[in-house]
């Protein structure tokens, strides 16, 4: 019928097709407006015809059971983004092969191996989830030593040797300031991005201290230099000295700046508030699965979870564009620069032939649970 009013409709005066759109209207019932169009476009027409049209149907390449194998890696990789998965998945595979902990056939394995990160993308959007939780600053600075210690602006760590790590102090105070709480001493190389989290007790200058200490001696290759904030944790005699001691490079960032400490500030939520969140650790049975916690996950992070370094960045108008690397995991950096002693970089190679990946991964889920499942009972009892 419409093919039959369009021909019609094309070689009529204008008072033929008034006619001929009422004619139209009264018997197929389409608005006026909408009928003068289907009658003057021909794409129109081969939208509404009757026929149904022939379709190559694709057959999918990344079927079900590649997308729940591809899952169940992002989920072992801590759900790190796709530009960071796709470089994690090759040596994720092969540490599943070697332990026999997780069994992929060869033709997902295949795939696996050629997918891209806009395909990982795309395919994880069902089930991705995202946290936006802020914690609470507790640091204050020391106004009579602060001018000791020299200013490090963000600017100012381009091209940065191994070994200045930026170091800050997380509370897990649960939103209460009140009382005694333990925290997390954070700290991750500028040039590898080996990160390194350590429980402290308190925040005064002996356990400070302590904790350094431990930082130290747990630090894969040597340790060059420290950079914190503006805190009274970190702003004392006590850490002064230990940075002379070990000719440590001791700076600081810029009062209420947190872009000179950009590398730590990141990892406080990733690694710290990503894997315990925000509740209260003020119980002896907290620490204790704590210590356990961190010690695994310096494992987790370094060994086995890629992390992009920023390359460049610049202003375009309004907006700011920047260039990464490609996704390495810290433990590839270390072993990449000829700066580090090749007797560390044995031990690291040691170290990480012996890690299964699936079995970490399970034992920090479990100590996940335990803390809730702790906290859980303290909040009934009181």
């Amino acid at each position: 019928m419409i093919k039959v009013f369009r021909e019609r409709y094309r070689y009529a005066t204008k008072k033929e097709k008034i006619s001929i759109l009422n004619e139209f209207v009264s018997l197929s019932g389409f608005n006026r407006n909408y009928t003068s169009q289907v009658l003057r476009k021909k794409e129109v027409l081969k939208k509404l015809s009757t026929k149904p049209k022939a379709q190559n149907k694709r057959t999918i390449y990344y079927d079900a059971s590649v997308r729940k194998v591809l899952e169940d890696l992002w989920k072992l990789l801590d759900h790190i983004c796709s530009k960071r998965l796709v470089h994690a998945i090759p040596e994720t595979i092969k540490n599943l092969e070697r332990f026999q902990t997780y069994k992929i056939s060869k033709e997902i394995k295949q795939k696996l191996l050629k997918i891209s990160a806009s395909t990982i993308e795309r395919l994880l959007v069902p089930i991705r989830k995202k946290l936006g939780i802020k914690g609470t600053s507790m640091t204050k600075q020391n106004k009579y030593l602060i001018d000791r210690i020299p200013i490090k602006t963000f600017g100012e760590w381009k091209d940065s040797l191994p070994g200045f790590t930026q170091i800050d102090l997380i509370a897990h105070n649960g939103g209460n300031v009140f009382g005694g709480f333990f925290s997390t001493l954070c700290a991750t190389d500028v040039c590898t991005g080996w990160t390194i989290c350590i429980l402290v007790r308190d925040k005064t200058m002996l356990q400070m201290l302590k904790a350094l200490i431990r930082l130290k001696n747990v630090f894969p290759y040597p340790l060059l230099g420290i950079h914190s904030d503006n805190g009274s944790e970190f702003i004392n005699e006590s850490i002064i000295r230990f940075s002379e001691k070990y000719h440590l490079i001791f700076t600081r960032g810029r009062p209420y700046k947190k872009n000179d400490n950009p590398h730590v500030e990141q990892k406080n939520f990733s690694v710290v508030r990503r894997n315990t969140g925000y509740l209260r650790f003020d119980k002896s049975e907290h620490f204790e699965i704590l210590v356990k916690l961190y010690s695994l996950l310096n494992l987790y992070n370094n060994y086995f979870l890629p992390v992009m370094m920023l390359k460049e960045k610049h202003r375009i108008g309004s907006k700011s564009m920047r260039k990464y690397d490609i996704p390495k995991t810290p433990l590839q950096r270390v072993l990449k620069r000829s700066e580090i002693p090749s007797v560390n970089k044995l031990e690291i190679k040691s170290i990480y032939k012996n890690l299964d990946l699936s079995s970490i991964k399970n034992e920090i889920n479990q100590l996940q649970d335990d803390l809730i499942k702790l906290q859980r009972q303290f909040d009934h009892l009181m």
